[in-house]
């Protein structure tokens, strides 16, 4: 009888180390089928100006997100959704390209969701010589996999201009 009982837990854990394995393996793909997201920004004159005079840099700010099945309602935020992460790149006055790889989400959670992920970029002035923002700038919210299969470009404008925002969504 002891012998049988060690064989059962054997047995479990050998299910248990191939489930575990199955789970990373699918983790792992699902992670690779995931874009790299390129979000170039672009300054107005007067905006590129201003920040360089002040040397100020601007912040990119990329959110993953996603809606939960049915068994994670629990898990998700106020908003109802689930909260992959958030990654945060400077980049120099002149502007330039910001890369949010895959890496930065948190997989583990990628299961959670009821379809796929979704990401909200912003972009926004550091501070780091002025109190608060100067810029207005475009932004990104939308299916990873649909805004991410080219570099999207996102402009900015100093507030005082008054220039138009738009959402990018593809």
């Amino acid at each position: 009888m002891k012998a049988l009982k060690r064989y059962d837990l054997w047995a479990l854990l050998l299910v248990l180390v191939i489930g575990w394995n199955a789970r990373g393996a699918k983790l792992a793909e699902a992670t690779q089928s995931l874009p790299v997201l390129r979000v170039q920004v672009a300054l107005s004159p007067a905006a590129r100006k201003t920040l360089m005079q002040g040397r100020e840099s601007i912040t990119v700010s990329a959110s993953w997100y996603g809606w939960p099945v049915s068994q994670k309602q629990t898990s998700a935020d106020e908003v109802g959704q689930i909260n992959l992460g958030r990654a945060e790149i400077n980049l120099p006055a002149e502007g330039g390209m910001a890369r949010f790889t895959p890496q930065m989400i948190k997989t583990e959670r990628l299961g959670w969701l009821n379809g796929g992920v979704y990401v909200n970029v912003n972009v926004y002035s550091a501070r780091r010589h002025w109190p608060d923002n100067i810029l207005a700038c475009d932004f990104i919210d939308g299916v990873l996999t649909d805004v991410g299969r080219n570099p999207v470009t996102l402009h900015c404008s100093l507030i005082s201009e008054q220039v138009p925002t738009r959402a990018v969504e593809r």
